[in-house]
């Protein structure tokens, strides 16, 4: 509905020849705050952009499988990791390409092209936050698990160790994926070193 609305486009920021798709986690400035953000405001969660075309409902965003998601401990923010239960899922940040605002007339294979999935963090962009396998990394999700804490890993140095993995295989191990079409597939996990194949983020390109 609202690329019905938008001339064919999802939400971007930027312009049409420099895009981005929003990166942050937030609906309100703070957890006191009711007003929602501006969808173009650099903490805005992307579903912001939506926010008219779910009944003004921030729920719709919010799994309640989910137990812990990105509550951005790795640049010092300090609200409860409440405040962003309403961001549990994660946009594909390949929906823009080269630079090129994301138009829905512009991808060769939308019924195989991520939108968004089951994740812990609010936009997913490789290899290091997606459970795409990308070209480089011999396991999945490294930015969030299987690292000791000093070696970069979110989960081991901000939330206590706590195994990342299952935010995105949070349903009996399975994660819910949104194509662009707007059918829905589940991919079961089978091993951090397995993942599924990157293609699906990058509209079958090679990267």
């Amino acid at each position: 509905m609202y690329a019905d609305d938008n001339r064919n486009y999802f939400y971007y920021m930027g312009s049409a020849n420099n895009a981005s798709m929003p990166n942050d986690g937030q609906w309100t400035l703070n957890p006191r705050s009711t007003a929602i953000l501006d969808p173009a405001n650099s903490l805005a969660y992307w579903g912001v952009a939506y926010y008219q075309y779910v009944g003004r409902n921030k729920n719709v965003f919010r799994d309640p499988s989910a137990h812990i998601v990105d509550a951005w401990r790795d640049v010092s923010r300090s609200f409860p990791t409440d405040f962003y239960l309403n961001s549990t899922v994660g946009l594909n940040g390949h929906l823009v390409m080269n630079g090129a605002a994301p138009k829905t007339t512009s991808y060769a294979q939308p019924q195989k092209m991520i939108f968004g999935q089951d994740s812990a963090e609010q936009k997913m962009e490789g290899g290091e936050d997606s459970i795409g396998l990308f070209p480089g990394y011999t396991q999945i999700l490294t930015q969030w698990i299987g690292q000791p804490p000093g070696t970069g890993g979110i989960g081991a140095d901000y939330y206590n160790g706590y195994n990342f993995l299952w935010e995105w295989y949070r349903h009996n191990g399975n994660c819910d994926t949104l194509w662009l079409t707007g059918s829905v597939d589940t991919f079961h996990y089978k091993d951090v070193k397995i993942g599924i194949d990157y293609h699906y983020y990058t509209d079958g390109k090679d990267l």
